[in-house]
């Protein structure tokens, strides 16, 4: 196993030690993190083409404490207020808060702004089944400049990154190479282009290529619940937020109970072409295949994105990763 030399790596590469784990030959482990217990980094192939993968990592915590209170604000959305959290106001301005408890546990709410000790989030209280008490994560969002940092090695102004949007609408982002920062189609800066927890990307390259992602802020093992929105009659790109494993199953991603019996559908994909390679249906406790055969061993690459489609917008739930050393 060839160890990555964190001497000379940026971010958290130089925060990790040298005892790597199994996955694509480098997670390393840190006692420096607090709450999301691991930080390192891993190698992701890509093949030459098209493939769809999603980032096991997230963000540090920010923040995390009990809510005061919960209440609504006079447009409905949630104001969630902490008891002397010492924020400064709006320095949350491109995070999320998960609740780790109740309906949406694990679900990443976006912060529309924050004062010195209130959240006021992009959801109603009934909505997402917040209450007072209930334990809240603060992230920053990973983006395209914190995943990808220095362009990872794709070709600048040729191979991209795609993201689907919620209305299934795809847009696609290139490195460029003379003002070091991602760029959209229309040459604007995409530094700050958010992808959630768990939702795929689209990758395009045109010679196969070996991708670290864990160099920049997008560094920590999430190792609490997830949850995932996604759209009805959309573009869902989902995936496990797995760095530790080589493999996993179909049963392994965790969503089979969020399913529609015989309706909501899973579709495996080829990557390199991206041409879908199954499509699974859940029976209510298993994920079965076209012959009603169960499929719930069905292997997939740690951390290949899936399709997943649903009749109408649902949160999904994902596996939380179990950390060993």
């Amino acid at each position: 196993m060839k160890l990555i030399d964190l001497a000379s790596t940026p971010g958290c590469l130089r925060r990790s030690l040298s005892g790597a784990l199994s996955f694509a030959l480098g997670l390393s482990l840190s006692a420096e993190a607090s709450t999301s217990g691991i930080v390192g980094f891993y190698n992701l192939p890509l093949p030459a083409g098209n493939s769809a993968w999603v980032c096991g990592l997230v963000t540090t915590d920010s923040y995390q404490g009990a809510a005061a209170s919960v209440t609504a604000d006079t447009d409905g959305l949630a104001l969630v207020q902490f008891s002397s959290p010492g924020w400064t106001v709006n320095e949350f301005n491109l995070h999320y808060a998960e609740p780790q408890s109740g309906a949406a546990a694990g679900l990443a709410i976006d912060i529309l702004s924050n004062t010195s000790d209130t959240l006021k989030l992009n959801s109603t209280p009934a909505a997402a089944g917040l209450s007072s008490g209930m334990v809240f994560i603060v992230r920053k969002h990973a983006t395209l400049a914190g995943l990808l940092p220095d362009g990872a090695g794709l070709v600048p102004l040729a191979d991209s990154v795609s993201i689907f949007s919620a209305a299934g609408v795809q847009s696609t982002y290139t490195w460029n190479n003379f003002s070091s920062r991602w760029i959209n189609g229309f040459g604007q800066n995409a530094n700050n282009t958010v992808i959630r927890p768990g939702q795929g990307m689209g990758f395009q390259v045109s010679s196969a290529i070996t991708i670290t992602l864990g160099k920049g802020e997008v560094c920590h093992v999430k190792t609490t619940a997830t949850k995932v929105k996604v759209n009805g009659n959309s573009v869902n790109l989902v995936g496990p937020l797995n760095p530790l494993g080589g493999t996993t199953t179909l049963s392994g991603l965790g969503m089979t109970s969020s399913m529609g019996t015989f309706s909501d559908s899973i579709v495996t994909l080829a990557q390199g072409t991206l041409n879908p390679s199954g499509t699974y249906l859940s029976n209510g406790s298993n994920l079965i295949n076209g012959f009603g055969q169960n499929a719930n061993n069905t292997s997939l690459p740690a951390g290949a994105s899936v399709v997943v489609n649903v009749g109408s917008t649902k949160n999904i739930s994902l596996a939380p990763v179990t950390p060993s050393p």
